[in-house]
């Protein structure tokens, strides 16, 4: 069985976010990252929630030099999958599909983005499939 990706909150993923786009950080770094965008924390407060990150599996730490180094073990698409998984059972009952017309309805698309999730409507209705069928045939001599 795939081991199910441990509860991130906001705090937490705004962490995350820092070190899935650095690659790796001190609590240094990450504190700078996050006060440049807006964040006001405190260096003890970006240690304690990278601290918790790694007692949760989801960061690891090079503790050799004086500064540790964290890096993330989990990535961003794991936590998306786990946090829309939770948005669908909690808020939609089970049913992405009315996630997904919530979004469609709430969230314009450009042309691009529309046309692929026609397209993928489609491959998931059979649609296309039809549509190549009942392309006319070449006339019999």
């Amino acid at each position: 069985m795939a081991k199910r990706p441990p509860t991130i909150p906001d705090s937490e993923l705004d962490v995350l976010n820092v070190l899935w786009d650095r690659g790796q950080a001190t609590v240094r770094e990450v504190l700078e990252m996050l006060r440049a965008v807006g964040r006001q924390w405190s260096y003890a407060t970006v240690a304690t929630l990278l601290d918790r990150l790694e007692t949760k599996g989801v960061v690891a730490s090079d503790r050799s030099a004086l500064a540790f180094v964290y890096r993330p073990v989990i990535t961003s698409q794991e936590v998306r999958q786990k946090r829309i998984n939770n948005l669908v059972e909690k808020l939609y009952h089970g049913e992405p599909g009315q996630l997904v017309l919530h979004l469609l309805k709430s969230h314009p698309l450009d042309p691009r983005q529309a046309m692929e999730v026609r397209a993928v409507l489609e491959e998931m209705t059979g649609e296309r499939s039809r549509k190549g069928s009942e392309a006319p045939s070449p006339a019999a001599d």
